[in-house]
């Protein structure tokens, strides 16, 4: 999915836009660095969604955006 995702980045010549591997439990990046995360229907997969919560919101610039579609 990786791959298929940075092919799609760049055949749509999108420069502002990284792909990284993780768990949502533990996300690979510093806090306060991320401007938007969009999660569609994962957060349900999870056993530990209050960690999943914390990592978005630590993740998350201030005034950043969290948009959730999701199955509970």
């Amino acid at each position: 999915m990786l791959a298929l995702a940075n092919e799609n980045k760049r055949k749509a010549g999108v420069e502002n836009v990284e792909f990284l591997k993780g768990q949502i439990e533990n996300i690979p990046l510093p806090d306060n660095t991320v401007d938007v995360i969009i999660s569609n229907c994962v957060i349900n997969l999870s056993a530990a969604k209050d960690r999943v919560l914390r990592e978005a919101f630590r993740v998350l610039k201030p005034g950043g955006r969290f948009a959730v579609s999701e199955t509970w």
